[in-house]
């Protein structure tokens, strides 16, 4: 069984994306958010998996946000490291179960990318989608591995090295899919922009949000 989910918190201003501020205000912050979650939940449902949920963070269950049919869960746990222990336990069920939890603030991830990593679990028990600042955007197993998960220091650049040590010294084999930019800061905000200001690519929504905002040109401006 291949299930997928999306770790997500609820589309508020003030309560996302706030390492964007001071570049974007929170209104916009939010606007990018959700036009980034909205292009997170269309990839999920292209992807080739048998079941797909969000796991909202805590007390957002009940958000009024679309979910694409989606099942809806609650994360649950101290740190995100317990939560995506907690999530894995939930979903990994069976020896055959594959899992793969991302989140939802990488625009350039695709189906494709998703399809990539439950192939990749056919023959490695840990897949990683690193993201450029350090950390991962995905992450995936075929077997429950709590210790990757815990003495992490996240939110630092130290996230993606401590996992991937954690995981050989559990003896883990591991699959590494394409860096991809996390739009969590001003200048990785930049960085993006500047790419699919030339090279369009997945992140259909958030394109169109950063179109609105005028922070990328307009079809027309680009001929």
């Amino acid at each position: 069984m291949k299930r997928l989910a999306v770790f997500a918190r609820a589309p508020e201003p003030g309560r996302v994306k706030t390492r964007l501020s001071p570049a974007l205000p929170p209104d916009l912050a939010c606007d990018l958010y959700r036009a980034m979650l909205r292009d997170t939940f269309e990839a999920a449902t292209e992807a080739h998996a048998d079941e797909r949920y969000v796991y909202w963070a805590e007390h957002e269950s009940s958000v009024s946000a679309p979910t694409d049919g989606l099942q809806v869960r609650v994360q649950q746990g101290a740190d995100l490291g317990a939560r995506l222990d907690h999530a894995f336990g939930e979903l990994l069920r069976a020896l055959n179960d594959r899992v793969v939890i991302m989140g939802a603030d990488c625009p350039g991830l695709d189906a494709a990318a998703l399809r990539s990593a439950f192939e990749a679990l056919e023959s490695r028990d840990l897949v990683l989608g690193p993201t450029r600042d350090g950390g991962y955007y995905l992450v995936g197993l075929r077997r429950p591995a709590p210790q990757i998960f815990r003495g992490i220091a996240w939110s630092t650049e130290q996230v993606l090295d401590q996992t991937l040590e954690r995981a050989r010294d559990a003896k883990l084999t591991i699959a590494a899919l394409d860096e991809l930019e996390d739009l969590d800061t001003p200048e990785a905000l930049v960085r993006w922009l500047g790419q699919a200001a030339w090279e369009p690519g997945p992140g259909r929504h958030t394109e169109e949000a950063l179109r609105a905002m005028g922070l990328l040109p307009t079809a027309a401006s680009q001929r």
